[in-house]
């Protein structure tokens, strides 16, 4: 299990150095940030009308 985590937060920290210009642009930060927070309206919204449909 270490060694599956090393390699994953290894691979992970190279796709964000190669990325990381490309992520900190205004216009992608921004979209990054909005998909996001529909994501988690979408989530809040399924949580509060889950009970109330049942």
């Amino acid at each position: 299990m270490v060694a599956f985590a090393l390699v994953w937060f290894a691979a992970l920290a190279l796709l964000a150095d190669r990325l990381g210009r490309w992520l900190r642009r205004p216009r992608t930060a921004r979209a990054i940030e909005g998909g996001s927070g529909v994501a988690l309206t979408g989530l809040g919204l399924a949580l509060v009308t889950g009970p109330l449909l049942r």
